[in-house]
């Protein structure tokens, strides 16, 4: 019989608190998206365009100060699955960063990770609901207001 009192490790407590992880690669990123403060949703539903219909995707995590961008961890260590994964979410004009496990294996992951997603917040535009127009669609300002509201509205022609 041991009278020892059991040692709870620092981390034991943290991973009580964690989401019910799909694979040991997301629980790697989310510890380290909580280690820094970055706060997330794990696995939100997405509506992605993908080949003519609409689907549902639950990437691994969402990022919502950050333009919501996404980082999904696919348990698959095929190039080519990650990089359809990353043209689709490109598509959708979604910043996302698709990792495998061979990008977790690497001895400086961490240090990787933050500069994948670094390259792609800084590629985020302005988050406002103007956007660029398309094809020969010029966007028109028209203006109302009043003594204390000032409404804008943009219409294309």
């Amino acid at each position: 019989m041991n009278n020892e009192p059991e040692v709870k490790e620092l981390d034991d407590p943290l991973a009580e608190l964690d989401p019910p992880y799909e694979s040991e690669g997301e629980a790697k990123i989310g510890r380290l998206l909580d280690k820094y403060g970055i706060p997330f949703f794990y696995r939100q539903a997405t509506i992605i365009y993908n080949y003519g219909k609409n689907e549902i995707w639950n990437p691994s995590f969402t990022l919502p100060q950050y333009g919501c961008a996404v980082i999904d961890y696919i348990d698959d260590s095929r190039k080519s699955v990650l990089e359809e994964k990353l043209n689709i979410y490109n598509y959708n004009q979604i910043p996302a960063t698709v990792l495998g496990p061979p990008d977790l294996d690497k001895p400086n992951w961490q240090e990787s990770l933050y500069e994948k997603l670094q390259q792609k917040i800084s590629q985020i535009k302005d988050l406002s609901l103007y956007r660029e127009p398309l094809g020969n669609r010029i966007p028109m300002k028209s203006s109302k207001s009043n003594d204390k509201i000032s409404v804008t509205t943009f219409f294309w022609l």
